[in-house]
């Protein structure tokens, strides 16, 4: 809604939804209830300072919003998950499989890549978002020993309520694991018809996360229609990435917010399986199928594009769950091996970093805007696979706090994986001195001998050409990732450009400066391609002209695109970068 009120940025710190029928209650409950107010008032006068965090959350939001330098980041963020299962009786204690299912369905949902996301009007369709978000059962634990990721208990409560006890060993519960680092769902017999409740963050540590109904939970099993394709998974985990419910928790009164610019104003929650259109506060339809409405689990198919932005606020710099970019918790201990001896790397370090650091990298899916890191980043949570035999394009930009200074960037790969940066072929890029800040790209070939698997990318920047891979150096910075070799050809992007066999809609290059190549697949007519632009608003820009596989993107402001390329048979959505 394009209303900005922060009273009801306030108004949902974690949702209580009923499900149409709950064995325990003996009643049929046929709408969903709210337990959101009473949870976050309960939770405001236990702790003054709350409101405070609150409120700072949401200006680190609006500015990442604002900044279309910020937005630049489409690295895909992968969150590690434990599922505390609660159980009083057998059907309770739900499977493994179950488990994994909801994970599926919050990797789908949350990359747009739900089979049913092409149900979206195609008032909508433009603004179906990928957020760049996956999900990862744990495979460590905070203190480092393996795990499966999901921890049983057996309980003689029959059920809970909305009060946080399952979330406590001390009340008969399973404690949370380090929130900054995980995302903790309880799965348990919710009473009162609740089917799920989150918190936002900002709220105590000790109970962050996702609770919902042992049957509302993922696909199969426990799992009961309507509620059976594990959406409250994803409108809960909406919450605890920060969206709040479509309609603004308003009443009907049309005057609140859901604190996101391309979803309709709209006057309350839709239920069931409505039939577009259907109006409100004077819009052309409610977008109810988004997954943040109250519509059954198969009437609900995506999130917008604000609504992916505001949850990609939470991991750019200062995000209230930047944290979870370096949790291991999805890597199992010692990398997997038997007895593996783990790869060390030397140090390297800007030691004043006063004036200039990396404030953009970009390559493949790794996408990074930042700020000044204390001359070192580690990103090496955050990755992205490389071909062996590809050509790939690496960009990158200084940033400065005062005056531009002239800078050389350097980037080592580790292709045979030993530890060191120093063997012939692995300075990837070595570009001259630039006092210019703006992005510059270079290009580069993966040896189509490097060893298959993880391993590492430095990137180095310093105003002085004779610094190296290792060592600590004066003014600059440099930064870690991790990039994953694939061995044989090189990608379907790769080989259609060249005349191959493409199998679905890719762009490149990306960011693109006046042009970006639209890769067709083999078994489509290029005359019927049509392409459209729209901006972060949900508008249209008519300027951006489709001919003969290429977009020309002259003529677009500087910020994040997204594409919609359809050719009577389907319909894909891509996001791009104008630089």
């Amino acid at each position: 809604m394009k209303k900005t009120f922060y009273a009801v940025a306030l108004a949902c710190l974690g949702l209580g939804l009923t499900s149409e029928a709950q064995a325990q209650d003996k009643q049929r409950i046929t709408k969903r209830q709210c337990a959101t107010v009473d949870v976050l008032n309960a939770q405001l006068a236990a702790d003054p300072a709350m409101a405070q965090r609150l409120a700072a959350i949401e200006s680190q939001t609006r500015q990442f919003e604002s900044d279309p330098v910020a937005q630049r980041s489409t690295a895909t963020v992968t969150i590690p998950v434990v599922v505390h299962v609660l159980y009083n009786t057998t059907a309770q204690n739900i499977t493994d499989a179950q488990i994994q299912s909801q994970i599926d369905v919050l990797n789908q949902d949350f990359s747009k890549t739900n089979p049913d996301y092409t149900k979206t009007p195609s008032a909508f369709a433009g603004l179906v978002a990928n957020a760049n978000i996956q999900f990862v059962l744990a495979k460590q634990t905070p203190t480092g020993a393996a795990t499966t990721g999901i921890e049983r208990k057996q309980t003689t409560k029959t059920s809970w309520g909305t009060d946080d006890q399952m979330k406590k060993a001390s009340t008969g519960g399973l404690d949370a694991w380090n929130s900054a680092k995980y995302l903790n769902l309880w799965v348990c017999n919710l009473s009162g018809g609740v089917l799920g409740y989150a918190q936002f963050p900002g709220g105590p540590a000790a109970t962050d996360g996702v609770v919902i109904l042992t049957t509302a939970f993922g696909k199969g099993g426990s799992a009961q229609a309507p509620f059976n394709l594990g959406r409250t998974g994803t409108h809960e985990v909406g919450h605890w990435l920060n969206l709040n419910h479509i309609w603004g928790d308003d009443g009907t009164s049309c005057s609140g917010t859901d604190n996101v610019a391309d979803t309709p104003n709209q006057a309350d929650e839709n239920y069931g399986t409505p039939a577009y259109p259907q109006a409100s506060c004077s819009n052309t339809s409610d977008m109810f199928m988004n997954y943040m409405d109250y519509v059954d689990d198969a009437a609900m198919y995506m999130f917008s594009t604000g609504q992916s932005s505001r949850m990609n606020a939470l991991f750019a710099s200062g995000g209230a769950r930047v944290g979870l970019l370096t949790s291991v918790g999805g890597t199992a201990p010692g990398g997997g091996g038997t007895t593996p001896t783990p790869v060390t790397y030397c140090s390297s370090k800007g030691t004043n970093v006063s004036y200039e650091f990396i404030d953009y990298v970009s390559l493949g899916s790794i996408a990074r805007t930042s700020g000044a890191d204390a001359g070192y980043y580690n990103g090496t949570a955050t990755s992205t696979s490389l071909a062996a035999g590809s050509s790939q394009t690496i960009s990158y930009s200084a940033g400065f706090t005062g005056s531009a200074y002239a800078e050389y960037f350097k980037v080592y790969i580790d292709y045979n994986q030993n530890g060191v940066f120093t063997d012939a072929g692995e300075l990837v890029v070595n570009a001259a001195a630039s006092s210019v800040a703006t992005i510059r790209s270079s290009t580069f070939t993966v040896p189509a001998t490097a060893k298959t698997g993880p391993t590492r990318a430095r990137i180095v920047m310093s105003d002085n050409s004779a610094t190296s891979s290792c060592g600590s150096y004066s003014y600059g910075e440099t930064e870690d990732y991790t990039v994953n070799i694939t061995g044989g050809a090189a990608r379907a992007t790769s080989v259609a450009r060249l005349g191959g066999m493409a199998t679905e809609y890719s762009v490149y290059p990306n960011p693109a400066t006046d042009v970006l190549n639209v890769v067709i697949p083999a078994d489509r007519e290029a005359a019927t391609v049509s392409v459209k632009v729209y901006d972060v608003r949900g508008a249209e820009m008519k300027q951006a002209q489709f001919e003969n596989g290429q977009l020309n993107v002259s003529q677009l402001a500087k910020g994040v695109y997204m594409l919609t390329i359809a050719d009577g048979q389907q319909v894909s959505h891509q996001r791009f970068v104008k630089q």
